[in-house]
C-alpha cells in the first residue's frame, strides 16, 4: 500500500490495479472512500481499461479473432509497479504482457499518477500506443464513496448536484443492467437529485456528455462534501450495487471516456460506438480529480 499526503487529507493506493483504497480528511480522521466490504461491493475505486462495464457474454473481436475479458478489462486484476514516489505524489506503469495480449492484443502502457495538493486527489492516466496499427480502447474512473458518512445520518439525507442546470440526457437500460442505444430525458433545466436505491435498479445512470465538468455530493445534515471534477470526459455514470434487501450505502461517481457495451452488440471491437482510438507511437492523457471538505 501506498500512502500521499498534503497538509489536509491522506490518499492510500493498492498496487493491486493501482486502486484507491482511502482517502481521509485528516483534520478529523474522516474516510469518504468505500471500504470494500464484500457485503455490498468489495472495490473501492478500480481504473477500467481499455473497457467500462461488461462486454457482451465477455468477448469481443479483434481483426475477427476473439478475446474475452472480464468485467472493467485488464489493469483492474494486476500488480502494478510503482515508478516514482515523493509525499504528495506517486506514479504507476502498466504495461501490457505477452500473457494479457490474450485478452486485449495490442503494446501498450498506461501510466497512472496519483498526486494530492491541500484537499484534492488529482488522478492521471496517460495510455500510450507502442504497437504499429491504431490502438481501440475505453476509459474511466470509477471511485466510490461512502454515504452516509455518519452514524446519526441516512443514505436519504445525499444528493448529487451538477455545476450548473442540464438538460440531461442518459442511455436507457435493459433488465440485464447494460446500455441501450437510445436516450432518455432524464431532467430538464435542473442540476440536482437526490439518491434513491429505486433509481440503481437497473445497474448504472449514465448521463451522456452534460455541460457541467464537475459535480458534488452533499447532503442535508452537515457541509461534508466530495466534488469530481471530469474535464474532457465524455460521459459521467452513477452507480451502487442494487439488492432489495439491504440499504444502500455508497455511490461510484465515474468519468468516462466512451461508454461501456450497448447489449448484444458482437461486431468488431473497433466498430464500437464511442470508442476511442490511438495512433502508433502516439499517447493521450486523462485526468479527473476528487475534492473534499
Amino acid at each position: 500500500m501506498i500512502r500521499i499526503k498534503s497538509e489536509q487529507i491522506q490518499v492510500d493506493i493498492d498496487e493491486l490495479g493501482a486502486q484507491i483504497n482511502s482517502l481521509k480528511l485528516k483534520s478529523n480522521d474522516l474516510e469518504f472512500l468505500w471500504q470494500k466490504d464484500p457485503q455490498y461491493w468489495s472495490s473501492s475505486a478500480p481504473v477500467p481499461f481499455p473497457i467500462i462495464g461488461r462486454l457482451n457474454e465477455n468477448k469481443t473481436l479483434f481483426d475477427g479473432k476473439e478475446y474475452s475479458m472480464r468485467s472493467n478489462g485488464i489493469i483492474r486484476y494486476e500488480q502494478i509497479p510503482v515508478v516514482s514516489r515523493e509525499k504528495d505524489y506517486v506514479e504507476f506503469l502498466f504495461t501490457n504482457t505477452p500473457k494479457l495480449k490474450n485478452n486485449f492484443p495490442y503494446e501498450c502502457r498506461v501510466k497512472l499518477c496519483f498526486r494530492v495538493e491541500h484537499n484534492k486527489l488529482s488522478v492521471q492516466a496517460t495510455i500510450f500506443n507502442d504497437d504499429i496499427k491504431n490502438m481501440y480502447y475505453n476509459y474511466a474512473g470509477h471511485p466510490g464513496f461512502r454515504i452516509p458518512l455518519f452514524a446519526d445520518e441516512s443514505t436519504n439525507d445525499y444528493y448529487l448536484e451538477f455545476e450548473s442546470n442540464e438538460h440531461a440526457f442518459i442511455y436507457s437500460m435493459s433488465n440485464t443492467g447494460q446500455l441501450l442505444p437510445n436516450k432518455e430525458l432524464y431532467f430538464e433545466n435542473e442540476r440536482r437529485f437526490f439518491i434513491r436505491k429505486e433509481l440503481f435498479k437497473k445497474e448504472a445512470i449514465v448521463f451522456i456528455n452534460p455541460k457541467s465538468k464537475s459535480i458534488f455530493l452533499k447532503n442535508i445534515k452537515n457541509r461534508h462534501e466530495v466534488k469530481i471534477g471530469f474535464l474532457k470526459f465524455d460521459n459521467l455514470a452513477l452507480w451502487t450495487p442494487y439488492n432489495k434487501d439491504k440499504e444502500l450505502r455508497l455511490i461510484c461517481i465515474e468519468p468516462w471516456i466512451g461508454h461501456s457495451d450497448f447489449k448484444d452488440y458482437s461486431g468488431e471491437f473497433k466498430d464500437r460506438d464511442e470508442v476511442s482510438f490511438l495512433k502508433p507511437g502516439s499517447y493521450k492523457t486523462y485526468t479527473y480529480t476528487i475534492e473534499v471538505k
